[in-house]
């Protein structure tokens, strides 16, 4: 690792050399020393790192209080919250296997941010988050070099390289008292910078090596990342191949949802890269070509659609078989499993109502006038795993061909063909279920199918 990185000293007394930074910096910053100044000390090694004395200048140019704490954005709470959603949540896992031991046992707290220098995550020794919370460095808090002055975190989000801060080379001065180390994650498919993970503790007991640790951490967590975008990769692949057999004609791809390219058929045709409309839909690709995303597995990749003489991608086929059961079946892609009472009754419900529900609506449906649309989303989330990007939300719909032996009933009756019908009904529909509506449904089939009374 280049010594400029560096900031711990790896011989000579730390206190010394922290007490020699604080005065450095009083000077440079009220502009009685400049750089020049600064280029060597009497051992010839620099007083202050060029990589250092730079963010001073950035920092210093964009206002920072070096008598502030680190800025707080968010509640612990809400910077949770953001976390769960954020690419970075998904090694947390790792980091706490590979740092969970050294935080607690070295007295050091381990920090994640994301791209602008947000803290999300922080866990570590009672002692180092006590001293945290005083100076704002916990999740919520915002790092940038901006914000908080020169850091570990913020500085290598700027410098895109790991970087350890030692005492006061922090612009801040609550931050005097602690050496911290830091490396940026990268997106591995994209390059696109994520966050940074950082590894903080008392400046008495700096070390160097826990840059080389922070940096080989980092690069643990992007090869995490890869391997789960390789897994990703090959489930979208296999929905993709399962559901592009509905036509054998029509050009299409599978894109992720950063934009790449997965798999396309014809290969080439839609390039290495496109950017999709997340909510799906018709969009023109860069060449002229008008195209329809549809969105796979909740947004986690799309399938695009040459548009064709159609502007809708061709859809797959579902089949319910709901009359005479407690418990209606289901069949797709040749396969057919028997649906749970509460998933029989929301495939009825919805094939019954084609253009859609409320998640309010259904939760009154199945739960009664009082529930809440949270109450079926729970349900829809398990749903969605047996249908992927067949079930759409707002509204709750099925974007299939939906084919039922209900509606198969209703049909034929519509069409006159009594008989055939009789001979297509087993016994009511979900004759267990108290949903309105499809106790609507069962009756009304029981009715048109019951011989008329004879006056």
């Amino acid at each position: 690792m280049a010594g400029q990185w560096l900031g711990a000293p790896i011989d000579g007394d730390p206190l010394k050399r922290a007490r020699l930074l604080r005065k450095v910096q009083d000077l440079v910053l009220s502009g009685q020393v400049t750089a020049e100044m600064l280029a060597e000390s009497q051992d010839g090694r620099a007083i202050v790192r060029e990589v250092v004395l730079d963010s001073w200048m950035r920092c210093a140019s964009a206002g920072v209080d070096p008598a502030r704490p680190v800025p707080r954005m968010l509640s612990e709470s809400e910077a949770a919250d953001r976390f769960a959603t954020h690419p970075l949540s998904r090694v947390l896992p790792l980091l706490q296997s590979m740092l969970g031991d050294v935080a607690e046992d070295a007295r050091h707290l381990v920090v994640v941010s994301d791209a602008g220098g947000l803290l999300l995550w922080a866990d570590g020794h009672p002692k180092m988050l006590e001293a945290a919370a005083i100076a704002h460095f916990l999740p919520g808090g915002l790092c940038s070099e901006v914000a908080a002055g020169t850091n570990a975190v913020g500085t290598t989000l700027v410098l895109d390289h790991p970087v350890q801060v030692f005492s006061a080379e922090h612009f801040c001065s609550m931050l005097h008292g602690w050496t911290c180390a830091a490396a940026p994650i990268h997106d591995p498919a994209t390059g696109r910078l994520l966050g940074a993970v950082n590894l903080s503790g008392s400046f008495r007991t700096a070390h160097p090596h826990s840059l080389s640790l922070i940096t080989a951490i980092a690069r643990a967590a992007e090869s995490h990342l890869a391997l789960e975008a390789a897994r990703e990769d090959e489930h979208h692949r296999a929905r993709y191949l399962a559901l592009v057999t509905r036509s054998s004609k029509q050009a299409s791809g599978l894109v992720d949802k950063s934009g790449r390219v997965v798999v396309s058929s014809p290969p080439g045709w839609l390039g290495d890269h496109i950017d999709v409309p997340p909510e799906g839909g018709r969009f023109t690709l860069p060449s002229g070509v008008d195209a329809v995303a549809e969105p796979l597995d909740s947004g986690q990749a799309s399938i695009v659609w040459k548009v064709g003489s159609s502007s809708e991608p061709p859809k797959a086929a579902l089949r319910l078989e709901g009359l005479g059961r407690r418990r209606a079946t289901l069949s797709q892609g040749g396969g057919t499993v028997e649906l749970s009472p509460r998933h029989s009754e929301i495939l009825t419900l919805l094939a019954l109502n084609p253009e859609g529900m409320s998640g309010k609506d259904l939760a009154t449906q199945i739960y009664g006038s009082n529930a809440k649309s949270v109450s079926v989303r729970a349900e829809m989330s398990r749903l969605r795993k047996l249908l992927g990007c067949l079930l759409m939300a707002d509204p709750y719909r099925l974007v299939a061909d939906v084919e039922a032996d209900f509606l198969d009933v209703e049909r034929l009756l519509d069409e006159g063909e009594e008989e055939a019908a009789a001979e297509l009904h087993p016994g009511p529909l979900l004759e267990r279920s108290k949903a309105p509506l499809i106790i609507e449904a069962r009756e009304r089939i029981e009715n048109r199918l019951r011989p008329p009374v004879e006056a």
